[in-house]
């Protein structure tokens, strides 16, 4: 009866201390994931000229551009330039139907697709307002949706 009681005390406690180091796993695999999640979210990216320009065409859908949107516009690299100078940096606007004025841009940032379809069910543009000097004087993000 001894040695079953003694056998009982050492099953629970070998239990019990294996219960604790599963639990510390799970907390650890916790910190471990919430950590790669916070570092992931944030994707913006400096802007690059070459990397803009070599997003687009077939690579428009994947998300390089995108990245990039908030930089060119936090940092007001665009403004007060003329149109010469944003095409040297970013490549040539988008045509968009109906929305064709002298004095507004839209150049493309990213398409995006329903499985299946052909036709873009969402498109971005960066929308470059122009002044009468010829300079950009506001820049925003334009959605199709």
């Amino acid at each position: 009866m001894l040695r079953n009681a003694k056998r009982f005390i050492y099953v629970t406690v070998v239990l019990h201390a294996k219960r604790i180091d599963l639990k510390m796993n799970y907390r650890f695999g916790f910190l471990f994931l919430t950590i790669i999640f916070l570092f992931s979210c944030n994707r913006d990216v400096k802007f690059n000229s070459e990397e803009w320009k070599k997003a687009g065409g077939e690579n428009i859908t994947l998300d390089t551009r995108s990245t990039m949107v908030n930089d060119l516009i936090e940092r007001e690299i665009l403004l007060n330039k003329t149109e010469a100078e944003i095409l040297k940096m970013i490549g040539y606007p988008s045509r968009l139907h109906g929305q064709e004025i002298d004095s507004i841009k839209y150049f493309a940032v990213q398409e995006f697709y329903s499985w299946g379809d052909i036709d873009p069910k969402e498109m971005t543009f960066l929308k470059i307002i122009f002044g009468k000097d010829g300079k950009s004087n506001s820049i925003e993000m334009f959605s199709t949706k």
